[in-house]
This record gives C-alpha cells, sequence and structure tokens, in this order.
C-alpha cells in the first residue's frame, strides 16, 4: 500500500510538476502491483482549509482514487504508543496517525517530504518505508 501524507495529497492536487510526477510514479508502480493508494483522515485536516482551494484536493482524491482511511481507536491508540515511544508531545499526531494506519494494515510506504519525523516514527512499527518525494 501507498499512503499519501499531507506533502503528498498537495503535489496531486496541485504541487510542483516535479513533486506532482513523482507522487504518480509511486500511485502507478503500487496500481501495476494491485495495491491500494490511500490517505489517513486526519491528513485532510492539513490540506483542507474550507477555501475554494480545497476542490483540488477532493479532485485528486477522486481523480487518483486514493482511498482516505478513518483515524478509529485502533490507530489512534497505536499513533499514542508510537509517540510515547520517541518520547514525543503531540506536534507529530498527523505523522503518527499516518504510520499507524500503515502499521496496522501489514505496512506500508509513506510518500512524504518530511523524513526525519516519520523515519522516526516508522522505525518503531513494522514493513513500514518512508519514500523522499521531495
Amino acid at each position: 500500500m501507498l499512503l499519501l501524507d499531507s506533502e503528498a495529497m498537495s503535489a496531486v492536487a496541485r504541487g510542483p510538476a516535479l513533486r506532482r510526477d513523482r507522487v504518480r510514479a509511486l500511485m502507478a508502480e503500487m496500481r501495476r502491483r494491485g495495491l491500494p493508494v490511500a490517505t489517513v483522515a486526519s491528513v485532510l485536516a492539513e490540506v483542507v482549509r474550507g477555501m475554494p482551494a480545497d476542490a483540488g484536493v477532493f479532485a485528486g482524491l477522486r481523480r487518483e482514487r486514493v482511498e482516505v482511511y478513518p483515524v478509529d481507536a485502533r490507530v489512534g491508540v497505536r499513533a499514542g504508543q508510537l509517540l510515547g515511544g520517541l518520547g514525543a508531545g503531540s506536534e507529530l499526531a498527523v505523522d503518527a496517525f499516518t504510520v499507524a494506519a500503515a502499521d496496522l494494515a501489514g505496512g506500508a510506504v509513506i510518500a512524504t517530504t518530511d523524513l526525519t519525523d516519520l523515519r522516526r516514527l516508522a522505525s518503531l512499527a513494522s514493513r513500514v518505508v518512508v519514500a523522499d518525494i521531495g
């Protein structure tokens, strides 16, 4: 599975051409392998602002057939465990939700430009790889 974080979602919606192309290449490879492309509902809080530009986010979700995984109790608890494992606070919550969803799904590739935080969190998870789209 490929999980898109906020930078990857923004790239799909309205990002610079090079970043958008990198994300689309990752999506194409995952689809070629029969694997899903998704994001986590909490990521939407980072990219949606109640403005006309949000239409690009929603169009990208539809056009690219991106599934949106919920942040339920299991994801919330796992995210808290990851944050606790790092001694981190809620400033990394959205990243932790993303890694937690990947971990609970049995592993994933997370597309991002936020390598440092996501790699730290992923180091506490199983089969979670962070891919640089920068």
